[in-house]
């Protein structure tokens, strides 16, 4: 039996790679503890992967050997993912999706830090 493809991934990048996958989930309506699975996948859980390695890939600007790392799988997994989606950009619905997420991303994680200093012992 194979064993699973596991890097130490640094917190940072969790981060970046669940906000992702948590993003795709609700848009894609698959559950992020599905799109984690390393296991085989039915379509709509697959399409969410590829989806979410992709957006990793672009929106995040990671190389795909990290993306591979953050998702558990191997650079080439990583690598088919990202073909595959960026083939199917064609598709309108799927092209305007991605630019969603991406601009989402961007938003989010491109945002300068917030000075909650000031709240004091409010929050």
């Amino acid at each position: 039996m194979r064993e699973p493809y596991r890097v130490a991934v640094n917190e940072r990048d969790r981060l970046h790679a669940d906000l992702v996958m948590q993003l795709v989930a609700v848009r894609l309506g698959v559950p992020t503890e599905v799109i984690r699975r390393t296991k085989r996948l039915a379509a709509p859980a697959l399409r969410a992967r590829r989806v979410s390695m992709y957006l990793a890939h672009v929106a995040l600007g990671w190389q795909l050997e990290r993306v591979g790392h953050a998702f558990g799988v191997n650079r080439q997994t990583a690598a088919n993912a990202a073909t595959r989606i960026e083939e199917a950009r064609d598709h309108e619905a799927l092209n305007l999706l991605l630019e969603e997420l991406e601009d989402a991303i961007h938003a989010i994680v491109d945002a300068p830090p917030p000075n909650l200093s000031d709240l004091g012992e409010v929050a």
